[in-house]
């Protein structure tokens, strides 16, 4: 999956990274709220962090994953949530 940033300030983090803290985000929403809209929920936290998915079908295969319960692990999340 590859992701680009939306803004032109720097991200403070490298982008998989930056893209794992969302999937963590969302993820845990998800576990504590399993009615979430998890692709629209994934895009917005994406957008708020400065970037986007390059693929809608990768992105709704992420989504896919993390409905599913599986881990996702795009890059190192920076413990700032719980996993």
């Amino acid at each position: 999956m590859e992701f680009e940033t939306i803004h032109d300030t720097a991200l403070g983090a490298p982008v998989r990274d930056v893209a794992q803290e969302a999937v963590d985000t969302v993820s845990t929403t998800y576990t504590r709220t399993p009615g979430t809209d998890v692709l629209e929920d994934l895009r917005a936290q994406l957008r708020s962090r400065g970037l986007r998915a390059t693929s809608d079908a990768d992105l709704e295969e992420l989504a896919a994953a993390i409905r599913s319960g599986h881990t996702v692990r795009l890059g190192e999340h920076d413990g700032s949530i719980e996993p």
